[in-house]
């Protein structure tokens, strides 16, 4: 397993899992090894056990010959996004929504009509913004139907850090909403984002004008400008697939 990929991984998957959301009942295992920087095989096989996030990686690694599903390239990809999405054919990503992710079963029948009539005139991207904007049903242990804020939260948002008040951050952000029937990003406005979880922080030497990403009100990662550019990129071709009409 590549150690990288898996604390990556980590960054990213440690908030939902705190609040119980996905993943098995580890997170305080999860936020030490992220807090020292172990990317091991006991971190690895609690991240298998998330029942989404790991067979996305699994596809991903598989249709790039990729074999290692922690792979940085494949955790960057499916959290932050990057070319190797392109790289799974709408065909490939529909058989896996419906024979893994049982997706009939998890959205019924309306919605699941209404996401299939669209494949034929649209690329679909195996994008953890693409599963929240498009799959309509939260998942985990939450079968419940996404909301406008839970999609905000749900989705990796990214920012300009503008003042560190060491336990949290102040971020400019551009939030998600909805105007004229379409979702959207906003204007840009001033967030605060939680830096750790209950004292267990793991992101450091952060400084004003740096950019970060978070996901569901916690901080996940430094990023570059290029992850950024991605991010915003990919989760803006989740929102046009979302906003398409039906074919």
């Amino acid at each position: 397993m590549d150690k990288s990929g898996i604390l990556m991984c980590a960054k990213y998957a440690a908030s939902p899992n705190f609040f119980g959301y996905c993943g098995p009942a580890q997170n305080s295992s999860v936020l030490d090894h992220l807090k020292e920087s172990r990317g091991d095989l006991e971190l690895g096989n609690i991240l298998s056990q998330f029942e989404t996030l790991y067979p996305y990686l699994r596809l991903i690694s598989q249709e790039n010959r990729i074999d290692d599903p922690f792979d940085k390239r494949v955790v960057e990809a499916y959290w932050v996004g990057n070319q190797l999405l392109e790289k799974v054919t709408n065909i490939k990503y529909w058989r896996f929504l419906n024979e893994l992710l049982l997706l009939r079963k998890r959205m019924g029948q309306f919605e699941y009509n209404k996401t299939g009539s669209k494949i034929a005139s649209y690329t679909l991207l195996p994008h953890h913004s693409f599963h929240v904007f498009n799959i309509f049903k939260r998942t985990g242990k939450d079968p419940s139907y996404h909301t406008l804020n839970t999609m905000d939260n749900c989705r990796i948002s990214w920012g300009q850090l503008i003042e560190n008040k060491l336990t949290s951050l102040l971020v400019r952000t551009h939030p998600l909403v909805f105007e004229n029937q379409q979702l959207k990003l906003g204007a840009a406005t001033a967030r605060e984002v939680e830096l750790g979880y209950k004292g267990k922080g793991f992101l450091d030497k952060l400084k004003v004008g740096d950019k970060i990403s978070y996901h569901w009100g916690h901080a996940c990662d430094h990023i570059s400008q290029r992850q950024m550019k991605n991010l915003h990129y990919y989760t803006q071709r989740s929102i046009d697939y979302f906003n398409s009409p039906l074919a």
